[in-house]
């Protein structure tokens, strides 16, 4: 009996934990001056930025940056502030803004 209602209170657990992130989710896609395309995703309370661009999926750490977030890893780079971005990747920047809302 015990097992079986901690097996249902995790299983609860695990639901409100995948449900909630889901509801508090924003997505933005950016256009860029050089051509580049990408989609942004950010969930509330967590510190991470999911990011779709050249066809890859990458999770990008936030990290403070001069009154913008700026989510960087592996030598890609975007830094956000209000409807633009910057995004930095091969030692390259390119500026960018939101065309697109989800």
């Amino acid at each position: 009996m015990r097992w079986k209602a901690i097996a249902i209170a995790g299983f609860i657990a695990g639901m409100l934990n995948q449900a909630v992130p889901v509801l508090a989710q924003t997505a933005y896609t950016y256009q860029c001056r050089d051509g580049a395309e990408f989609v942004f995703a950010v969930f509330e309370g967590r510190r991470a930025a999911y990011v779709q661009l050249d066809g890859k999926h990458l999770t990008l750490p936030q990290r403070l940056w001069l009154g913008a977030k700026r989510y960087s890893k592996s030598g890609i780079a975007i830094t956000t502030k209000g409807n633009t971005a910057v995004l930095k990747r091969s030692g390259k920047k390119t500026d960018c803004e939101i065309v697109r809302t989800y």
